[in-house]
C-alpha cells in the first residue's frame, strides 16, 4: 500500500507491530534489555518524521519499505539513549519514568544493549532502498560527533546550536530525507525537506530545553531568548512547509513539536 493511503494512527499501529515483532526474535538479557530500552515509552517522533519525509513529496512509496526505515531510525536513536545515560556519558537513573538500561541491567549489558540496537538497525538498513539507508548512516554519525562536542564542553550560544545540530537534529532530518528519497523526492524539494526538517530538529532540542532543568543553551542565552529561538525555527518550519506536499500535516507536526509538554 502506498504511504500516501496510509493515515498516522495506521502507520504507527502498523510500526508498533513490525517493531514488536523485530526485537521479539532477540533472545538472552541483551535481548531483555533491547526491548525494556525500545518498547515502553517512546514517542516514536523519528519514525513519523521518515512517514512524514515521504508524505512531503507525494507518498509514492510503499509501506513496507518505510516500515524498515521507520525502525531503523528509532533503533538508532534507542541505541543512543542507553549509552548517554551511562555514567560515563550523561550518568541518568531515569528514562521514560522508569530506570535507565545501565540501572535496571547493569553497565556492561546496556554497553551491549546498545551495541545491539545499533547492529539490529544495520540489519533494518540493508532492507531498505541504499540512497534512504545512507541517509539514516549519515545521521548516526553525526549524532557520534554531536555526543563528543557534548563532552568537550559548550560555552557560546553558537557552540550549542552547533552541536544539536548534530546530537538532535541530524537524526530527525535524515529520518525525513530518508523518507523523501525513498518516495523518489527530485533534488529541489529533498532541499526544503532538509531545510524543514533542521528548524523542526533545532526547535525539538530547545523545547526539550526549556521543559528540562539540566544544563543546556538555557543557562548560556536564558528561557526568553532560547523561546524566541523556539519560536524563530518553528515559523521558518511553517513557511517552508507551505512548498511542500501535504503542508497541513506537516504544519500540525511542527506545532506538535512546538507547544510539546513532555
Amino acid at each position: 500500500m502506498l504511504i500516501s493511503n496510509v493515515s498516522r494512527e495506521d502507520f504507527l499501529r502498523s510500526f508498533e507491530q513490525y517493531f514488536s515483532k523485530l526485537l521479539s526474535d532477540c533472545g538472552g538479557m541483551t535481548g531483555e534489555g533491547m526491548r525494556y530500552a525500545s518498547l515502553d515509552g517512546g514517542k516514536r517522533i523519528r519514525p513519523l518524521c521518515v512517514y512524514f519525509g515521504a508524505l512531503s513529496v507525494g507518498g509514492n512509496a510503499d509501506i513496507d519499505d518505510i516500515l524498515p526505515l521507520a525502525a531503523t531510525v528509532e533503533l538508532v536513536h534507542s541505541y543512543s539513549l542507553v549509552h548517554d545515560d551511562m555514567p560515563e556519558m550523561d550518568n541518568d537513573d531515569m528514562r521514560r519514568g522508569k530506570p535507565s538500561v545501565h540501572k535496571r541491567f547493569g553497565c556492561a549489558t546496556a554497553l551491549l544493549v546498545g551495541d545491539g540496537l545499533l547492529t539490529l538497525a544495520m540489519d533494518q538498513a540493508l532492507k531498505s532502498k541504499n540512497e534512504a539507508a545512507y541517509e539514516i548512516a549519515k545521521a548516526a554519525m553525526d549524532m557520534v560527533y554531536g555526543q563528543s562536542a557534548e563532552l568537550a564542553g559548550c560555552r557560546f550560544m553558537e557552540q550549542w546550536l552547533d552541536m544539536y545540530d548534530k546530537k538532535t537534529a541530524a537524526l530527525i532530518r535524515g529520518s525525513f530525507r530518508a523518507g523523501a528519497v525513498c518516495a523518489g523526492a527530485n533534488a529541489d524539494k529533498l532541499d526544503i525537506v532538509t531545510e524543514f526538517s533542521t528548524c523542526i530538529g533545532l526547535a525539538f532540542q530547545l523545547a526539550d530545553d526549556l521543559l528540562d532543568d539540566d544544563v543546556s543553551i538555557v543557562g548560556v542565552i536564558g528561557k526568553d531568548k532560547a523561546q524566541s529561538l523556539l519560536d524563530e525555527y518553528t515559523e521558518q518550519a511553517i513557511l517552508l512547509a507551505g512548498q511542500l506536499e501535504r503542508s497541513q500535516d506537516l504544519i500540525s507536526f511542527a506545532h506538535e513539536l512546538w507547544h510539546r509538554k513532555a
